[in-house]
């Protein structure tokens, strides 16, 4: 089929003819319907709705908008998991950091020192960061992201909307998430106005650091919105700059709620010990058998934790992935607004996500300049949206029009 002109389906005469748009994707960290709700003066998306989230973190949400799978599908759903066979993980040589003081190698600048040195041996193109993940860790441990998301050309087997454009022949532009966010935004802007891409994906990450450092409503998160209006329209106007028709798509992975809670974790793991888990922000992870798993569930239950635990048949209900159990057999997860601190990815901050899946937080804004189709409510709607609209594939009207096309 020709990108310059697509025929809906059907052999009636005078059957109309559609030409498909380009397309400017603009992803926010930590865009909930909250958080759009401050973007008061982005007047040129009109169009605003909220999108079901997924059960877990960016690493899992951004995956699920790229491919319109659920993470079962694509595998992705927090930044750590367990490895497939111990002491083969690509985290496991970095065991050596055990052998330093604790208050040696818990300093964020030997951390990404040996971040660096992962991603340069093991030829990692992926997001990359040790947190505060205990050494002793690393052996069991692995890494599901190892690409670069914005240039695979599959998450776990499955395409992406950028692939299935650069596999059209369409021209794709998307933006270096490894930039700073300034002059990422300048790169993508001078991009725009000199190649003139059928489809671009922007990216910023801004919003998501305000809300975590500060939280909602603070004079940082407010400040960040306005940046970000600023930085997006000059965005869409270099974009226009190329001509044609140009469709503007602003969504978000979640939102943020306020921590107003916070658990210390260090006592209910000593009591645990021998327990294969992980402690995520809002998370607690874990490996074991039946019998394991029931003593680490009454613990929680004793110490009084406020949220709920999962069983493997509730992450199936979530549609996470369970085959082989990569992010815990069964995991409990605390009520939105609390927040394990000290956890093995941070400490206390003032915003957080990774709720389940009905919490307010879970959900993601999305927005633009065309009415928003109907009955796409969740992130994996975003991908086929942007598919339909480049004329690459895509439901139909029951007229045989595109979703986009008017009538």
């Amino acid at each position: 089929m020709s990108r310059e002109e697509m025929t809906p389906g059907g052999d009636s005469a005078g059957a109309r003819h559609f030409r498909p748009r380009r397309v400017l994707v603009v992803f926010v960290d930590a865009l909930g319907p909250s958080q759009l709700e401050t973007f008061e003066g982005l007047r040129g998306l009109p169009h605003r709705g909220r999108l079901r989230g997924i059960l877990g973190y960016s690493c899992g949400a951004l995956p699920t908008i790229l491919t319109g799978a659920p993470p079962e599908r694509h595998g992705r759903m927090c930044l750590f998991a367990h490895a497939e066979r111990e002491d083969e993980g690509v985290l496991s040589p970095l065991r050596w950091l055990g052998l330093l003081p604790r208050q040696v190698h818990e300093r964020g600048m030997l951390r990404r020192a040996a971040a660096r040195v992962l991603k340069r041996t093991e030829g990692l193109t992926g997001y990359v960061d040790l947190y505060r993940v205990p050494p002793e860790l690393f052996r069991w441990l692995d890494l599901p992201e190892r690409e670069d998301l914005f240039n695979a050309e599959r998450i776990g087997g499955v395409e992406t909307f950028l692939t299935k454009a650069r596999r059209a022949g369409l021209r794709v532009f998307a933006a270096p998430w490894q930039m700073p966010e300034e002059e990422r935004w300048a790169h993508t802007c001078a991009v725009l106005r000199a190649s003139k891409p059928d489809l671009a994906f922007a990216y910023a990450t801004a919003l998501d650091g305000a809300l975590h450092r500060t939280g909602n409503g603070s004079q940082d998160a407010l400040a960040t919105a306005r940046r970000l209006t600023e930085r997006i329209e000059q965005t869409v106007d270099a974009m226009r700059a190329g001509g044609g028709d140009v469709t503007t798509v602003m969504v978000g992975d979640h939102g943020m709620a306020d921590i107003h809670e916070v658990v210390d974790p260090k006592r209910m793991l000593g009591e645990l010990l021998g327990t294969r888990l992980f402690v995520d922000s809002t998370m607690l992870r874990v490996w074991g058998d039946e019998r394991t798993r029931e003593k680490a569930r009454e613990r929680m239950v004793a110490h009084g934790l406020p949220g709920r635990w999962l069983d493997t048949e509730a992450l199936v209900e979530r549609q996470a992935p369970v085959r082989g159990a990569p992010y815990g057999q069964a995991l409990f997860v605390l009520r939105e607004g609390a927040l394990f601190a000290p956890s093995f990815v941070g400490g206390n901050v003032r915003g957080m996500h990774g709720y389940d899946v009905d919490s307010p937080s879970a959900y993601a804004a999305i927005a633009s300049d065309a009415p928003l189709p109907r009955d796409r409510g969740a992130l994996m709607d975003v991908a086929g949206w942007v598919c339909a609209m480049l004329g690459l594939e895509g439901e139909t009207n029951p007229d045989g029009r595109p979703p986009w096309a008017a009538a």
